[in-house]
């Protein structure tokens, strides 16, 4: 065979062979990339949110970020602005859903979950649906209010637990001039706001319309409320602080002289029990119905928190994101046995999924540490949610952990710091918009 002739040959097949290969090469199936999300979460949520980047290690990348719930809104601006930076799904405050959909940086979420989950999550997620009837986030919890009491200590001072305000009250004047140094719980941080003003209807953040908002605080609903904690205000009865604030620690949480408090269905796991909060001997709590207001049919909760996932619509992996959220309401992994920095295990929190909250039931009600089981309580109080707070898009919450909590400690007034927090979201409503009617 001649020179040219075996090139030609050579040619062929190396032409044949290239052939074959790119032909395999392109019958074979792409590899999908993994998908990679990013989550921030506060330190209550970081066990759960660690487990579950566990669980889907070689199926989704799930990068976990603690973070500040409180510098959410300010950080997501601050990426809007540079256009980068966003967490695929974020843990944060109940009323973020607002100020989020304020920044255009929610995504709405119900096609990327199915009808069952939705069916699932219908009772506990009415805060995160718009008023259009769609879904902008999950409830993670209900932080409804109920009445946390020392069984030990009512029974040591001759009280039964009240059926009313007034009789909250009445107990508040005997324990001042009968047993001075014990308390009935503090007013700081969201404490007069979820405890007696959102239970008594004071329209101080209700949200009437898409952008219309009462805010009245000389209503009757509101000074009733006012009136009531004065004398304990007063008496020293009820503190100024916060619960966790060292003042209130030093006098009442660790002495244990909290004969009663309201507070939210998470106070036993997260202030009451703890070795470092309170640290009440275990078989001396429990949770209790929330009394009735005078003249009132229904002893309505507020909500001291119960925390929200969004999604973020800059994310390449919506469907993941939720997901993650899914798996932390209502995944017995996390619900019930993950494991917790302080020995603990499960979710601390009541949730917001009816399967979640079936599961968490079992746990706490089983749990030696209360005095009896505060579950039925918790779940009476979780239908009774005063319904027309709405989410708002100005940080009413800050305002009044701020504005409020400190005009309260300043003054010992607790109209004049209604006031003072009244005036100030006020203005702020009107900034972002809102028409405000009185």
């Amino acid at each position: 065979m001649g020179d040219t002739l075996k090139k030609k040959y050579s040619w062929v097949a190396v032409a044949g062979a290239v052939a074959v290969v790119g032909a395999t090469l392109t019958a074979m199936p792409t590899q999908a990339a993994i998908p990679s999300i990013t989550i921030w979460a506060d330190a209550p949520r970081l066990p759960g949110a660690k487990l579950y980047a566990q669980i889907m290690k070689g199926k989704v990348n799930v990068k976990v970020e603690l973070h500040d719930v409180a510098d959410l809104v300010q950080k997501v601006a601050l990426f809007n602005r540079v256009k980068k930076g966003w967490p695929d799904v974020v843990f944060g405050n109940p009323n973020d859903v607002a100020v989020l959909q304020g920044a255009n940086n929610v995504l709405q979420l119900d096609k990327y979950a199915p009808a069952s989950f939705w069916a699932d999550m219908k009772d506990g997620n009415s805060w995160c649906r718009g008023s259009d009837g769609k879904t902008y986030c999950v409830k993670n919890d209900l932080a409804q209010t109920v009445l946390w009491v020392n069984t030990k200590l009512m029974k040591d001072f001759g009280y039964t637990v009240p059926k009313t305000m007034d009789d909250f009250a009445k107990i508040g004047a005997d324990i001042a001039k009968n047993h001075p140094g014990y308390s009935l719980g503090s007013l700081g941080n969201l404490g007069m706001y979820s405890s007696f003003l959102w239970p008594s209807q004071c329209p101080v953040n209700q949200a009437t319309g898409a952008n219309v908002v009462k805010i009245s605080p000389k209503d009757s609903k509101c000074t009733r409320a006012t009136a009531l904690v004065q004398p304990m205000i007063d008496s020293g009865v009820l503190s100024t602080e916060a619960p966790w604030d060292a003042e209130f620690l030093a006098k009442y949480g660790k002495p244990n002289k909290v004969v009663m408090t309201i507070g939210p269905s998470w106070f036993g796991e997260f202030v009451i029990r703890p070795a470092e909060s309170w640290a009440v001997p275990a078989g001396q709590i429990t949770a209790k119905a929330m009394p009735m207001w005078a003249g009132e049919k229904v002893n309505y909760s507020g909500e001291w928190g119960g925390g929200i996932y969004t999604v973020s619509p800059h994310s390449k992996y919506p469907k993941e994101a939720l997901a993650f959220a899914i798996f932390m309401v209502s995944d017995k992994r996390n619900v019930v046995t993950v494991k917790n920095p302080d020995g603990s295990t499960g979710a601390p929190t009541f949730p917001a999924s009816k399967i979640g909250n079936a599961l968490w039931k079992a746990k706490i009600s089983a749990d030696k540490y209360y005095s009896e089981d505060p579950y039925p309580a918790m779940l009476e109080q979780s239908t009774k949610i005063f319904p027309l707070e709405k989410p708002v898009s100005y940080d009413s919450n800050a305002a009044m952990e701020g504005t409020h909590s400190n005009e309260l400690r300043k003054t010992l007034k607790a109209q004049t710091a209604l006031d003072a927090f009244a005036t100030y979201v006020t203005n702020l409503a009107k900034q972002v918009g809102y028409k405000v009617t009185q």
